[in-house]
């Protein structure tokens, strides 16, 4: 993630970083993207760049949560309705997952960056440093307490903890994601089936 003097600069310069990098990103792919390259079409010296990010990877990460938070601005954790029946608990599930999905296909350039993602693989330390800073969004909470409420009233199992279930489901997203990117699977399916994917994780074991 950038460094904390990143947070202080100016909008537009930092408007101007993201979009570049960005672009660049989706263009080249993450291993082709030349870091001094970026640096160079931002307009920046290669001091003031390292003056806000450690590296290539935090760039990217910075670049991909912007992306994200940019494609799903109208999504809102606070509309879920928190019910005590579990079909009910299902439907609000399947409703938030199918809109969220819904949001993000709909962005080609955050759909080029996933790819990005998708083809380094999940054991490329890239995705611990991006799980590592989903942890620490507000909007992690927000579905930790969904969950938290879902073992509650015994809709989601609590024999595995939260955590690790939901490092196990991005695993998914990633094999959706591929299938998609081999034509395998359209964009509905992957709607669909993220929800049957997600379910089958969380679900309570009867």
């Amino acid at each position: 993630m950038p460094l904390a003097r990143y947070e202080s600069i100016d909008e537009s310069l930092k408007t101007r970083i993201l979009e570049v990098s960005k672009q660049e990103f989706a263009a080249l792919g993450y291993d082709d993207a030349s870091y001094n390259k970026i640096i160079s079409r931002i307009g920046i010296s290669k001091g003031s760049m390292y003056y806000y990010f450690e590296n290539k990877e935090d760039l990217f990460i910075t670049c991909f949560l912007d992306a994200f938070a940019n494609a799903t601005v109208g999504f809102d954790y606070a509309s879920f309705s928190f019910e005590d029946d579990e079909q009910a608990y299902w439907n609000s599930i399947k409703k938030i997952s199918s809109k969220q999905w819904n949001d993000v296909l709909q962005h080609p350039l955050l759909m080029s960056l996933m790819r990005q993602l998708v083809s380094l693989g999940t054991d490329h330390p890239i995705f611990r440093k991006l799980n590592a800073e989903c942890e620490g969004l507000s909007e992690y909470g927000d579905l930790m307490s969904i969950l938290e409420h879902g073992v509650q009233i015994g809709a989601i199992r609590d024999d595995v903890p939260l955590n690790v279930l939901i490092r196990m489901n991005t695993e998914y997203e990633v094999w959706l994601l591929k299938e998609m990117q081999e034509k395998r699977l359209n964009e509905q399916q992957v709607v669909d089936k993220f929800f049957e994917m997600f379910k089958q994780l969380f679900e309570t074991r009867r």
